[in-house]
C-alpha cells in the first residue's frame, strides 16, 4: 500500500499535455490513469482483504469438516445403542460386537470401538484398523488418567451427553482422543459406548478438498495441541485465521490456519498489468461466492434431514396411538357379541360351540388387554396419562380386587392369603391406576405359580412410633415367603417419608437376581414360554407399566426373589402426614407390623403365615 500511495502522490502529467491541441486527450488519459490507479489501489486493498478472507473461509471450512466428522462418528456410536434394547449386563456385551460388525462401514475413522458397563469397566473391545494394537478389555475408565478419560466418564454419568476426552498419546503410541456416548435407561446410567479417533483421522477430515495453499493447520483444545500439520517459514509473508469447532455434548476446539500471503508478489504484477489484477479479483470473488453457496446448501440439507427425522418420529407416535384406538373399537364389539352369545341372547349354544366361543372370548379379552397396555404406554411416554387422586381405605379395595381373580385361583388349584390391617391410615392415590398395578402383580404371580399359593400383606414403613416390634416367622414348604428386608425403611423411595408397603408373594419359579432390573424393561420377559402359547406369553409390558404407574403415583415398585424360591413384589404407596397423624390420634394399635394368622373364608386351613397382633386378616381360597 505504501508503494501505491507514493506512486499516486508523485504522479504528474507530461509537459506536452498542457498544449492546447492535446489538452482534451490528455485529460481523458489522465482520467483513465487516475481511474486505473485508483482501481489498482482498491484492487490492492481488496487483495489484502482477500488473503484474510481466504484464510477465514479456509479455517471455517476446516472447522465445519471437523464438526461434520465428529457428528458422523457420534451418530455411528449412537447406532451401537441398539445393543441396549436387548438387555443389560452380559447380554448387552454379547450383542455389542456383532452389532459393531454390522455397522463397520459406518465406523470409518475410528481405530477401535468399545463398550463399558455402568461401573466403567470395558467389557467388549473391537479393533477396526491395523492389528497388533493392545486390547482394552477389563480397563476401568473411571480410573484411567490417560487423555483424562476418568473426567469424561464423570461428565457422561452426570450429564448423560456425548463427551470428548482430552487429546494425547493413544494406546498404540500415536496421538488422538476418545469419544464417549452414554447409555441410559429410564434416566439411569447403564454404561457407555466409545470410539478411539486418531489425530491423523481429524487431519484427513480437515484437509478434505484442500487446494494445497495451506502452510500449517493446528487444532487446539483446552490449551492442548490436538493435531498439527505443516510448518511455516517465518521469513515468508503469511496470513493467519482461526475458527471454532463446536464439540458434541459441549466444549470447543480452535482451528488455526496459516496461509502463504499472495499480496506481496502479486502487487507488482497488479501495478504492471491492471487487467490481470481485475481478472484475479473477479476469479477470487467467484470462488468465495461458490464456497458460500456450498456451505449454505449443506446447511439447508442438514435442516431438511433433521426435519424429516422429527416428522418420522411424530408419525410413529401418532400411528401407534391411532392404531390402538382403531383396534380397541372392533375388539369391544367382538367381546360384546361373544358375551351375548354366551348369555344365550341369540339362542342356546350347542355343546360343541361352547368351548370355541369361550376361546374366542378369552382371546379377544387378551388382545384388548394388550392394546390397552400399548395405549397406556404411549400415553405415559407422551405425558398425557391423567391422575385423579382421592382418599380411600386400602383393605376393602385390595379385597375387592382380589375377588376378581378368584376364578383363576380355583382353576389352577391355588390359594390366596390376604393380611391387610384394618387400622391402616387412609391412602391418597388414583384407584384406577392402583387397581391396574395390583391386578398386574396378581396376574403375574398366578401365571408363574403352578402349586402352593399367593399371599398379600401390608406393612407400615417410616412411622417408628407405631411399629409393632414383631417379626414375621419363617415358613417352610411350598408357602409364599415374604422378604422382610424388602420393606426395610432404608429401601423406601424417599427417606423419612411414611409409606404403606403392599407386598405380593408367590411360590412360583422365582427370578434370578441379575434379572431384577430387566423384568421392568418394556417388552422384556425372563421366562416368556414357547412362542406358540401367545395367550399366556404376553408382551412384557405388565411390570414395566406397573412400575411407571407406581412412580406416577409418587411411589415405587421393587422385587425381591431367587430362582425356585418364589418372588415378593413390594408396592410402595406414599402416605400423607395428616392421614398418619389422624390415624394415630384415633388411638389405633400397631398396623402392619407383622402378618397375622389367616382366617379362611371357607373354613379350611390354607397357607400358614406369620403370627402377630394385626387385625382384619382374611384368607380367600
Amino acid at each position: 500500500m505504501g508503494g501505491a500511495g507514493n506512486l499516486v502522490a508523485n504522479f504528474s502529467l507530461p509537459s506536452f499535455v498542457n498544449r492546447p491541441g492535446l489538452r482534451a486527450p490528455s485529460l481523458v488519459f489522465a482520467v483513465v490513469v487516475v481511474v486505473l490507479l485508483g482501481g489498482l489501489v482498491v484492487g490492492d486493498r481488496l487483495l489484502s482483504q482477500t488473503d484474510r478472507t481466504r484464510a477465514s473461509v479456509d479455517a471455517v471450512k476446516s472447522a465445519s469438516l471437523i464438526e461434520g466428522f465428529l457428528a458422523v462418528r457420534v451418530t455411528a456410536l449412537s447406532a451401537l445403542r441398539g445393543a441396549q434394547s436387548y438387555a443389560s449386563g452380559e447380554e448387552v456385551a454379547e450383542r455389542f460386537v456383532p452389532l459393531a460388525g454390522e455397522l463397520q462401514r459406518h465406523l470409518a475413522g475410528f481405530r477401535r470401538v468399545f463398550y463399558a458397563d455402568s461401573s466403567g469397566t470395558i467389557r467388549r473391545d473391537l479393533v477396526l484398523t491395523e492389528s497388533g494394537i493392545p486390547p482394552l478389555m477389563g480397563v476401568d475408565l473411571d480410573t484411567l488418567q490417560r487423555l483424562r478419560v476418568a473426567d469424561a466418564m464423570r461428565r457422561a454419568r452426570r450429564e448423560g451427553t456425548t463427551q470428548v476426552s482430552a487429546s494425547g498419546v493413544l494406546f498404540a503410541g500415536d496421538s488422538g482422543l476418545i469419544l464417549l456416548e452414554p447409555l441410559t435407561h429410564q434416566g439411569l446410567f447403564v454404561g457407555v459406548v466409545g470410539g478411539v479417533v486418531p489425530a491423523n483421522a481429524l487431519l484427513a477430515a480437515a484437509l478434505k478438498g484442500d487446494d494445497g495453499a495451506r502452510l500449517r493447520l493446528m487444532i487446539e483444545g483446552d490449551g492442548d495441541t490436538i493435531a498439527v500439520l505443516g510448518d511455516v517459514d517465518l521469513r515468508a509473508p503469511t496470513v493467519r485465521a482461526q475458527a471454532v469447532v463446536e464439540l458434541p455434548g459441549g466444549g470447543q476446539w480452535d482451528v488455526h490456519v496459516t496461509l502463504a500471503s499472495t499480496t506481496e508478489p502479486m502487487r507488482a504484477l497488479f501495478w504492471a498489468l491492471g487487467l490481470a489484477v481485475l481478472t484475479a479479483i473477479t476469479a477470487i470473488m467467484i470462488r468465495e461466492r461458490r464456497q458460500t453457496l456450498q456451505i449454505a446448501e449443506r446447511s439447508t440439507e442438514l435442516e431438511r434431514l433433521s426435519g424429516e427425522l422429527l416428522r418420522a418420529n411424530r408419525a410413529k407416535s401418532e400411528f401407534l396411538a391411532s392404531m390402538s384406538h382403531e383396534l380397541r373399537t372392533p375388539l369391544n364389539a367382538i367381546v360384546g357379541f361373544v358375551d351375548l352369545l354366551c348369555d344365550g341372547v341369540y339362542g342356546e349354544l350347542a355343546p360343541r360351540q361352547i368351548a370355541p366361543v369361550e376361546r374366542i372370548a378369552g382371546s379377544a379379552n387378551h388382545l384388548r388387554h394388550l392394546v390397552d397396555q400399548v395405549l397406556d404406554l404411549g400415553k405415559m411416554a407422551a405425558g398425557r396419562l391423567e391422575v385423579h387422586i382421592e382418599p380411600m381405605a386400602l383393605r376393602p379395595f385390595v379385597l375387592e380386587v382380589a375377588s376378581e381373580i378368584e376364578p383363576l385361583l380355583q382353576e389352577k388349584g391355588l390359594q390366596l392369603s390376604i393380611a391387610i390391617g384394618a387400622t391402616l391410615p387412609r391412602v391418597r392415590t388414583d384407584p384406577t391406576h392402583l387397581r391396574q398395578i395390583i391386578v398386574n402383580l396378581l396376574g403375574n404371580a398366578l401365571k408363574y405359580t403352578d402349586f402352593g399359593g399367593v399371599a398379600v400383606r401390608s406393612r407400615l414403613v417410616g412411622v417408628p412410633s407405631r411399629a409393632s416390634g414383631q417379626q414375621a416367622r419363617v415358613v417352610t414348604g411350598s408357602q409364599p415367603r415374604f422378604s422382610d428386608t424388602a420393606v426395610d425403611s432404608a429401601r423406601a423411595p424417599t427417606a423419612g417419608r411414611p409409606y404403606v408397603a403392599l407386598q405380593i408373594a408367590d411360590t412360583g419359579i422365582g427370578i434370578a437376581p441379575e434379572n431384577h432390573q430387566r423384568i421392568f424393561d418394556e417388552f422384556e420377559q425372563v421366562n416368556p414360554g414357547p412362542r406358540s402359547d401367545s395367550f399366556h406369553r404376553g408382551t412384557g409390558l405388565g411390570l414395566a407399566i406397573s412400575r411407571r404407574l407406581a412412580r406416577l403415583l409418587g411411589g415405587e415398585l421393587t422385587v425381591d426373589s431367587e430362582l425356585s424360591k418364589g418372588a415378593t413384589f413390594t408396592l410402595w404407596i406414599p402416605l400423607h402426614p395428616s392421614d398418619v397423624a389422624a390415624a394415630g390420634s384415633a388411638g389405633e394399635g400397631p398396623v402392619g407390623g407383622a402378618l397375622p394368622g389367616p382366617k379362611s373364608a371357607s373354613g379350611g386351613g390354607g397357607i400358614p403365615e406369620a403370627g402377630g397382633g394385626g387385625h382384619g386378616s382374611e384368607k380367600v381360597s
